[in-house]
């Protein structure tokens, strides 16, 4: 690090260069931490983790036993040099969710307010404060997913459930707007454009990606097609998965889409042209159950940027996102995992799974660093030994 710093002091480094050569450094070179712990607060798996992005400080987390609990991530070493980040608060037994809390999301521009989707067929918006429900939208299925967009001046929550159609919620009226209908069986996944405010990405059991325009009449624009076709745009035959799609990630800025299917596939989308990137991620990531998954991409100062997954087989996979090569697999967790959150401006990552705990993935200690041996490529063991790459 010393000589990027000398040359960043003459001069022949520009800031915004030598903060890109060190995130990107940071984040290929993470590790199980070793001094860093997430208490265990909840009974069941951890099925998701968000952090917000105002401070990057505070964590939620939602499980399968519908509590849902919120910790601060800048919690002080203790005098062993050890860092446990417990539960702050929590929701009580008469408040939390009657059935799993399947996905929890802050709300964009104020952390006093967070939303959680369950499978007891609610959305509830809760009061960080005192972390009771200011507003319930009840559904009448059982919810996979909801998501609110980062940018947006609407206040729309929009959900996928176990039904056809997207419903809108709106958080300044306490009632729905209007639903979107298009999808054939269940809604796995939804996800808001990062870059337009009105466009919304739903993910269906039929293997369809729909793309919305919430303004207009006919709002579905496109399906996606994996093979990049020349049909209609609003075509039945334009298939994006071989099986449900249950999983989305954007990059930060909003031009590429990340899907995740049933099929076991990723593939990667050109949210300018809608078509396929055709990126090859193997045949190694595994994806059976019909559940929402969270996955995460790096921020743009690590390049080239990364894709951590969530696998089935208790590892997250990461692979750099343009060209599909598997560099990392991230194992720790004896749980099947179901999501992961990366933190932008310290190139950590929090690993959430069914045996209830969040595990932290930090960047390596310099002082600890090990020659590695890249005849292990792709298949290094995170266990076993650390990895540094030169950027």
């Amino acid at each position: 690090m010393y000589f990027p710093l000398k040359r960043k002091e003459y001069g022949e480094l520009r800031p915004s260069k030598f903060i890109r050569a060190e995130a990107s450094k940071r984040a290929y070179s993470i590790q199980l931490s070793p001094c860093k712990q997430v208490t265990r607060t909840h009974r069941g798996g951890v099925h998701s983790v968000k952090i917000e992005h105002i401070e990057q400080q505070y964590m939620l987390s939602g499980g399968a036993d519908g509590r849902i609990h919120v910790y601060d991530l800048n919690t002080t070493s203790e005098a062993d040099g050890s860092i446990r980040i417990k539960s702050l608060q929590g929701v009580t037994s008469q408040n939390r969710h009657h059935y799993a809390v399947t996905t929890v999301s802050w709300f964009p521009f104020d952390t006093g307010m967070f939303i959680s989707s369950s499978f007891d067929k609610t959305i509830r918006v809760w009061d960080t404060n005192t972390m009771t429900p200011a507003c319930t939208f009840h559904m009448d299925s059982r919810i996979y997913c909801q998501a609110i967009s980062p940018i947006a001046s609407h206040c729309l929550v929009a959900s996928a459930a176990d039904e056809p159609r997207i419903r809108l919620c709106d958080l300044k009226s306490g009632a729905d707007t209007h639903s979107l209908g298009g999808h054939v069986g269940s809604i796995l996944s939804v996800a808001w454009s990062p870059r337009e405010e009105h466009v919304l990405y739903s993910g269906g059991s039929d293997g369809t990606i729909r793309v919305w325009d919430i303004r207009r009449a006919a709002a579905c624009l496109r399906l996606l097609d994996q093979h990049n076709g020349d049909a209609s745009p609003l075509a039945d035959t334009n298939v994006a998965h071989g099986g449900g799609v249950n999983g989305f990630a954007f990059t930060g800025n909003g031009h590429y889409l990340v899907s995740l299917g049933l099929d076991e596939k990723i593939r990667l989308w050109d949210t300018f042209t809608l078509n396929n990137t055709l990126v090859n991620y193997g045949s190694l990531w595994r994806n059976q159950f019909r559940f929402y998954l969270q996955a995460s991409i790096s921020d743009t100062n690590v390049w080239p940027p990364l894709l951590y997954v969530p696998s089935d087989d208790h590892q997250v996979l990461v692979y750099e996102l343009h060209s599909g090569i598997l560099l990392r697999r991230l194992r720790g967790a004896y749980g099947r995992v179901t999501c992961t959150e990366y933190r932008p401006g310290y190139q950590e990552l929090y690993v959430g799974s069914n045996d209830s705990e969040v595990l932290v993935w930090e960047p390596i200690n310099e002082n600890d660093q090990e020659p590695i041996d890249n005849s292990m490529g792709a298949f290094q063991d995170t266990w076993s030994e650390s990895e540094d790459e030169e950027q």
